[in-house]
């Protein structure tokens, strides 16, 4: 299984976002393209299919894609597509990891956002149903005229070429978001009320919260909730926001001095001994330990 690494495709690890064109009609490629080759990344990417139509596989799953699907594949997912020859792909790939201000937190909490982006890609391996985000050709004409315009100014680099091709990148996802949040399918519509409940988490992780407070805001039951969350997420709502205060404290450990029990008491976990345990739980070693390793 091949890896892609973000580092064969962004020239500069600050800035980690990349546009490539896949045409095998037109002997359209770039370097490193592994479109027919099973891999995984360590990055995201939004293929955009422009025209024709084929067979994209990831997780050894099958969907039939044609012009005006659009997947996002999270890192780590193994894909690639069956006959390329007989569809015309753009791919947008960036890494909001290595390069943290490329989306601002207003775009993150859009509605169609966290569905979109998060939501979707994990719950699709899950449960096994094809992309559900389809643009008209209205909508794919306006993608395309962003996503050439990004591939200019990255051929060219003139005088701030930067900024423009990160604009672009959040004007795309606020786009696809939106068109997202308009989908009527029921698990569409699930997966956006889920999306609010994780910007919710992620903007109180630090205070107390409460099944009943996101079950409301989701507007469904607390029964119905839990088991949608997990749906779609992988684990139940109080694991999720366990999982996410661990990996901030872990991000605190390795970026400041802080106390360990400051750490504790700033990610949300008043209790220091249950927050040392599920540190433990999660990597394998104390925050001590881990402070140690990675300092």
């Amino acid at each position: 299984m091949k890896l892609a690494r973000g580092d064969n495709y962004f020239g500069n690890p600050a800035f980690a976002i990349n546009v490539c064109k896949v045409n095998r009609a037109k002997n359209i490629s770039h370097a490193n393209d592994l479109t027919e080759v099973e891999h995984h990344h360590d990055f995201i990417e939004i293929v955009f299919i422009t025209k024709g139509r084929g067979v994209q596989v990831i997780s050894s799953n099958e969907y039939e894609v044609s012009e005006g699907d659009i997947f996002i594949l999270q890192g780590f997912q193994n894909h690639y597509f069956k006959d390329a020859g007989k569809a015309e792909i753009i791919n947008l790939m960036f890494d909001p990891v290595r390069s943290p201000s490329l989306i601002s937190p207003e775009i993150k909490s859009m509605d169609g956002f966290s569905p979109l982006f998060i939501l979707e890609p994990s719950y699709r391996n899950r449960q096994h149903f094809r992309n559900m985000l389809h643009l008209s050709r209205v909508d794919l004409a306006k993608s395309e005229y962003i996503l050439n315009s990004m591939l200019a100014e990255l051929s060219h680099k003139n005088s701030g070429y930067e900024l423009f091709i990160k604009n672009k990148l959040e004007e795309i996802i606020i786009f696809l978001s939106r068109k997202y949040s308009e989908i009527s399918q029921p698990k569409a519509k699930s997966l956006i009320r889920i999306g609010k409940a994780i910007d919710y988490i992620e903007r109180n992780y630090t205070s107390n919260i409460y099944i009943s407070e996101m079950a409301g805001l989701s507007f469904m039951s607390v029964r119905n909730f839990q088991r949608i969350f997990k749906e779609a997420t992988g684990m139940s709502p109080n694991n999720y926001l366990l999982e996410m205060r661990i990996q901030r404290a872990s991000k605190l450990l390795t970026e400041t001095d802080t106390a360990i029990y400051n750490i504790s008491e700033q990610v949300g976990i008043s209790d220091w001994f249950y927050f040392s345990k599920a540190f433990k739980k999660k990597f394998g070693v104390s925050p001590l330990n881990y402070r140690k390793q990675h300092k």
